[in-house]
């Protein structure tokens, strides 16, 4: 798959060459990169090592690994920069990275940057290391490794199930300790405020209390030029809002991926995330709304999940009621269908004192000069 083999020594535990991974370890700490490499050569892995960000990308240029495994902080080239100019130079190529739990906003910086997990430093238990990289060479090896997040990775979704033998438990019971990073790992979620698809452009605002867990937004254009999107309400779970946002997402992307007709439908949807919150034990009913824009036809449709929203145009204003939360069977919810997004619509809700949000589905009808 990759066109230059690294040279490695020659003490180098021998596999048949298509069984044998190479992991490029990148870290300025010569005691953790021994300890780790012992680790991964026992475990069968060839292992290439770099001293710092800088000494990765000329080591990369010389042979290209199956996986990265990297610190953020380092000299020279810290992490940050490192994972950014991976992802440029080989966006296909997956990145793990260990983190100080210090670390953690620079942590959700390299979410932005494709990062397929992270992992609290010092390892604590290398077999959680293990399990982490076996799963995400098993999505680069089924092509799945672009397509997956680091959502989807920790619960290794697939059609609405979550095995429980696979949930990744270590990062949810470090998030329930540690609320500050779940929090700011929920805000590197977020997407990009405007985006567009030929004459139609969307924008979201999302204000909310720094003191709360927060509203997470997601949205994805389809192959049909449909809009699907979501809002979570994190906080309305107290101990289990994190890690049952996380798997939403994980589970929305993974219904996506997986449309056969590229025509996404909202109860099915919704029952395939309330299947899989079935099949976890560290999530709980949270409040939630999905909808879906079908642009060819000029149309909204809401479907709440305990989230009371308001829906209008330049004609018309709409009420939508909160219903059933996700979770609590929301398919049952009645879904307000067809609604007329003419020129521009808006959809937004508010929560005094503590959030408001508002997406905005704008067509352009100015011509181009």
């Amino acid at each position: 798959m990759h066109n230059k083999v690294c040279n490695l020594p020659a003490d180098e535990p021998f596999a048949p060459a298509e069984e044998q991974k190479l992991i490029m370890l990148v870290d300025d700490d010569p005691i953790f990169r021994n300890v780790t490499k012992n680790f991964l050569t026992a475990q069968g892995y060839k292992v290439v090592e770099a001293e710092d960000g800088l000494d990765g990308l000329k080591r990369l240029r010389e042979c290209v690994p199956d996986l990265i495994l990297c610190d953020l902080s380092m000299p020279v080239l810290d992490g940050l920069e490192f994972v950014e100019e991976v992802s440029l130079e080989y966006p296909s190529l997956p990145t793990i990275v260990v983190s100080a739990t210090e670390d953690i906003s620079d942590v959700a910086k390299a979410l932005r940057f494709g990062i397929k997990d992270f992992l609290p430093k010092p390892i604590s238990d290398h077999r959680n290391l293990a399990n982490s990289i076996e799963n995400t060479l098993d999505d680069s090896f089924d092509r799945l490794s672009e397509q997956r997040d680091f959502a989807t990775q920790w619960f290794r979704v697939d059609n609405g199930d979550v095995p429980e033998e696979q949930e990744l438990h270590w990062h949810l019971k470090y998030l329930k300790k540690n609320p500050n990073a779940a929090k700011e790992l929920l805000h590197a979620l977020l997407p990009e405020a405007d985006s567009s698809q030929g004459v139609w452009k969307v924008n979201y605002r999302l204000l909310q209390s720094t003191d709360m867990m927060p509203m997470v937004f997601d949205y994805a254009w389809l192959m049909n030029g449909q809009l699907a999107f979501y809002l979570v309400d994190s906080g309305s779970h107290e101990t289990d809002g994190a890690s049952t946002t996380l798997l939403v997402r994980a589970l929305f992307h993974d219904y996506l991926r997986q449309l056969k007709n590229f025509s996404a439908d909202l109860k099915d949807l919704a029952y395939l995330i309330e299947k899989g919150l079935t099949c976890s034990s560290s999530v709980n009913p949270v409040k939630a709304l999905f909808g879906l824009v079908d642009v060819s036809a000029g149309t909204m449709s809401i479907l709440p999940a305990g989230l009371e929203s308001q829906w209008s145009n330049d004609q018309l204003t709409q009420h939508i009621a909160a219903g059933l939360d996700l979770g609590e069977n929301c398919v049952k919810n009645f879904m307000t269908k067809d609604l007329p997004v003419g020129q521009q619509c808006r959809l937004s809700l508010s929560r005094l004192g503590s959030s408001s949000f508002s997406l905005d589905i704008v067509q352009d009808t100015q011509p181009k000069q």
